[in-house]
């Protein structure tokens, strides 16, 4: 389908985690704005990034690398973004706690590091399984359980306690939460394979809503002003029109143009989904995210020099807070795909700007090492390219290129440490 060629800067499969992910601009960037202040009182760096997993499940997970991973059936099931705002709140007290190299230890202290790896044996382990997955695993090894339970409780009381204090700061009510842990509570009643994975993957439900409540109690409840419940509510038809069938998307009456428009793109209508962005853009003439998606469109099918202007008026009506990597990579695409020498040579140093702002993104190393091979850049592109096969775990493919780029007639003496640097990693 057309759609899936254009989506490749959208829709990606980190493979180096194993999720299946959505990269979007709009979306990022409304999750950020709950959590980055709240990370900043934390004392957590200011690199915070924020990943959504496609997944209807309710949950939310970290990886001790400073990213919160949110599975898309969290923000589409929460009923208020102040639950959003809640989970993400405690996520970063996991993070502010270093709770992820700390439950490593207790893991390996239980003895089961060997049988699960460290990434299985904690609960905020990115399959989600959590206790189950740790049951299963260590068959009659109750007191090993045991010890990752207790560990597991006492971390999510921590970061309890950072979620309560930071929301507080923040000025968000706790009341949502306090409903949040309500509901999951009442799901310890329920078979094992009908508990969400976020009940299965933080434990205490019951006692946590206690003490969230008692807070909610003992402060001021306000609702989220009214723009923040509109942003809310846009997020969430976006991302629901990413992840249903568009068929659904179509007959829903109270989703937004924009959602029609990203159903109409997926079955390949592209006139219709171009109308709809168009009146969009003539009722907003300065929203990003207009400009932004009307050049996927137009890229996906074929029309690159309207989608270098349609990303370029993205790029300059974009907020300066808000992360330029995605649009920048989509710009550079498009320029890619003209074709034509001036158009290369101005790709260039979008991809590599873009490269910097997303370090951890596979694909915009992908496109970059393209570009390198079409500009006659062979010893860049090999190293760029063996950064990517290191960063999804291929180690050979990683020591291959970096090998023939540091024996390349025309590497100089840098790209020849670096080189020796990316065959260092693969031994490791």
């Amino acid at each position: 389908m057309l759609w899936l060629g254009a989506l490749i800067g959208i829709v990606s499969i980190a493979e180096a985690q194993g999720f299946k992910s959505i990269r979007d601009t709009e979306i990022e960037s409304h999750l950020l704005g709950l959590a980055r202040p709240m990370a900043q009182q934390a004392g957590l760096a200011d690199d915070l990034q924020i990943r959504i997993i496609i997944d209807p499940s309710f949950n939310a997970f970290i990886t001790g690398e400073n990213t919160i991973f949110v599975h898309s059936g969290l923000i589409l099931e929460a009923a208020s973004v102040y639950e959003v705002a809640g989970v993400l709140a405690h996520e970063i007290g996991h993070l502010a706690s270093g709770h992820v190299p700390g439950r490593a230890q207790t893991a390996s202290d239980a003895a089961l590091a060997s049988v699960l790896g460290v990434a299985a044996a904690i609960a905020l382990s990115a399959s989600g399984h959590g206790e189950a997955a740790i049951g299963a695993a260590i068959g009659g090894a109750d007191q090993n359980l045991r010890i990752i339970t207790k560990q597991s409780r006492q971390d999510e009381a921590e970061a309890d306690e950072w979620a309560i204090r930071l929301m507080a700061e923040q000025g968000y009510s706790l009341q949502p939460m306090a409903n949040l842990m309500s509901r999951l509570a009442k799901q310890r009643l329920l078979p094992a394979n009908r508990q969400s994975q976020y009940y299965q993957t933080h434990p205490g439900a019951h006692e946590r809503s206690i003490v969230f409540l008692n807070h909610a109690l003992a402060s001021e409840s306000t609702p989220p002003p009214p723009s923040l419940v509109a942003e809310f509510k846009r997020i969430k038809a976006k991302l629901r029109a990413w992840t249903d069938p568009p068929n659904q998307t179509l007959i829903r009456t109270d989703d937004s143009p924009f959602a029609t428009a990203i159903a109409a793109f997926r079955l390949s209508d592209v006139d219709f989904a171009l109308e709809l962005m168009d009146a969009r853009i003539t009722a907003e003439p300065t929203n990003p995210f207009y400009h932004e998606f009307k050049g996927e469109i137009l890229l996906s099918a074929g029309r690159t020099a309207e989608a270098v202007e349609a990303f370029r008026a993205s790029l300059e009506h974009l907020p300066k807070h808000v992360n330029r990597g995605q649009i920048l990579l989509s710009l550079g695409r498009a320029l890619l795909n003209q074709g034509d020498q001036d158009s290369l040579n101005a790709a260039i140093p979008l991809l590599e700007e873009a490269n910097r702002l997303e370090p951890k993104w596979a694909f915009a190393k992908h496109q970059l090492g393209i570009t390198y091979g079409r500009a006659g850049r062979v010893v860049d592109a090999d190293l760029i390219l063996a950064e990517r096969a290191l960063m999804l775990r291929k180690p050979k493919l990683a020591k291959q290129l970096a090998t023939r780029a540091k024996n390349h007639q025309q590497a100089d003496a840098f790209q020849q440490q670096l080189a020796l640097d990316i065959i260092t990693a693969t031994e490791h």
